[in-house]
């Protein structure tokens, strides 16, 4: 298994406020004095079944370290599309890539390798995890959660694809991926209304989500539920730094470079 890390894309000064202008990159934020991309390069390593790493980002960000982990760097170009291509394109003869992003200082290796082991067949994968274990595991940090007939359930920041798959198919991908950008009218148009009045009254399920994401990108698309919430507990604000320290504090034991 390959592994592509996304950690493009600048600090965002309104949530971060305090640590700009000493910290101008997102995946640069220290979380106990390392960058946090690097946290989340040290646990792709520490899984068996990982053979190439390729991390998207900001060439300044790359330390002596990362030849250690046996990690390459991958210039970021931009947007999230844009990286996730060049990404791929830097393991031209991948089968299947896990896809992590930057901001996961608390991934570890029984969470990725339990999604490499039960995730299902298809061209895409995205775990998400019950709103019982994200609160199990994170009860004082606030969630979003969206209701569903099945349960509550979050996002992760993680994903498994079939590289050929995507950029064969390559402009609906870039279309889906860039859609939190699009105004809600035209995401009414992406996705149709019927799609998302299901959503507005909790009447969506996962399996409408997988049939509605395959037809739009034109590959199979599956969801995985995974019990590990460390797959969704992203760094997206100031006050997320003290929280992963205190957890990463707690450990038994830290992960070494």
């Amino acid at each position: 298994m390959d592994v592509v890390i996304l950690a493009g894309g600048e600090l965002e000064v309104e949530r971060f406020q305090g640590l700009e202008p000493l910290v101008p990159y997102k995946a640069a934020v220290p979380i106990l004095g390392r960058p946090m991309v690097e946290w989340v390069i040290v646990a792709a390593r520490s899984c068996p079944t990982v053979a190439r790493i390729r991390v998207v980002t900001y060439p300044e960000l790359q330390s002596p370290e990362w030849e250690e982990l046996e990690a390459t760097l991958v210039p970021q170009v931009g947007s999230i599309a844009g990286n996730l291509r060049a990404g791929l394109e830097a393991l031209p003869d991948a089968d299947r890539v896990l896809v992590l992003s930057g901001d996961l200082p608390l991934v570890t290796r029984e969470a990725l390798e339990n999604l490499l082991a039960h995730a299902p067949d298809a061209d895409v994968v995205f775990p998400y995890v019950e709103r019982r274990d994200v609160l199990r595991a994170f009860p004082d940090r606030e969630w979003i959660f969206s209701e569903t007939p099945e349960g509550a359930f979050t996002g992760s920041a993680v994903g498994l694809c079939r590289p050929q798959a995507l950029l064969e198919h390559w402009r609906w991908v870039e279309d889906l991926l860039e859609a939190r950008r699009k105004k809600p009218l035209e995401l009414a148009a992406m996705f149709g209304l019927p799609f998302l009045l299901k959503l507005f009254f909790r009447r969506l399920r996962v399996r409408d989500i997988e049939a509605k994401l395959s037809h739009l990108i034109h590959i199979t698309g599956r969801g995985y539920q995974s019990p590990h919430a460390e797959l969704a507990m992203d760094v997206d604000k100031f006050s997320d730094i003290a929280f992963v320290e205190g957890v990463l504090a707690g450990r038994e034991r830290l992960p070494n470079v």
